[in-house]
């Protein structure tokens, strides 16, 4: 008789507002570095910041983030989210633990959030809850590799003035939000 291992899941939440290659790199970085059964990206409902809202709606931004990761067989999108009241990474990896208390929780971060993790609402608590994955991000990762330093406000200042974002979104999320008109700057 063979023993079963925890099922291994990584966490990525975040607004996605738009998501760009950044967030798939990180993703696949984090499947690639820790043996992982998979990454359940969680796009949030509402942003835990008072002071931070989102440019798209939230079908929007699921619509933008199920088309940039569909290439990627080990992401699975999740809308947990939508039923976290609160907004906090700890309320809702606590629901997860109860709805699953045989997974083994992962937390992917960026390296320049990683170091603050402490200071998030019951860090120190939710620290003891996940194990963290700290994506290392340029510019915030010292001298070793590190992705590239993109942001969603970068991508959105550039899609508001017009630019080509080609480099900095997957094809489909850029075809979408090309034929949709989203991020535009308002005439």
């Amino acid at each position: 008789m063979t023993e079963s291992r925890p099922t291994r899941i990584a966490l990525f939440g975040g607004s996605f507002d738009p998501p760009h290659m950044g967030h798939v790199m990180a993703a696949l970085w984090a499947f690639c570095q820790v043996p992982l059964d998979a990454v359940w990206v969680l796009p949030v409902d509402r942003h835990p910041y008072a002071d931070k809202s989102m440019t798209a709606s939230w079908q929007q931004r699921w619509r933008l983030v199920e088309a940039a990761f569909a290439p990627l067989p080990f992401v699975e999108l999740r809308d947990d989210e939508r039923r976290n009241p609160t907004g906090t990474t700890f309320d809702l990896v606590s629901s997860l633990r109860a709805a699953h208390p045989h997974h083994h929780w992962f937390l992917i971060t960026g390296s320049d959030t990683h170091a603050d993790l402490e200071n998030w609402y019951r860090g120190s608590e939710l620290r003891q809850m996940v194990t963290p994955i700290a994506v290392p991000r340029g510019g915030c990762h010292g001298d070793g590799p590190a992705l590239p330093a993109i942001s969603s406000s970068h991508v959105r200042s550039r899609l508001a003035a017009g630019h080509d974002c080609a480099d900095l979104l997957p094809y489909p999320v850029g075809d979408m939000i090309a034929s949709e008109g989203w991020y535009r700057a308002a005439p």
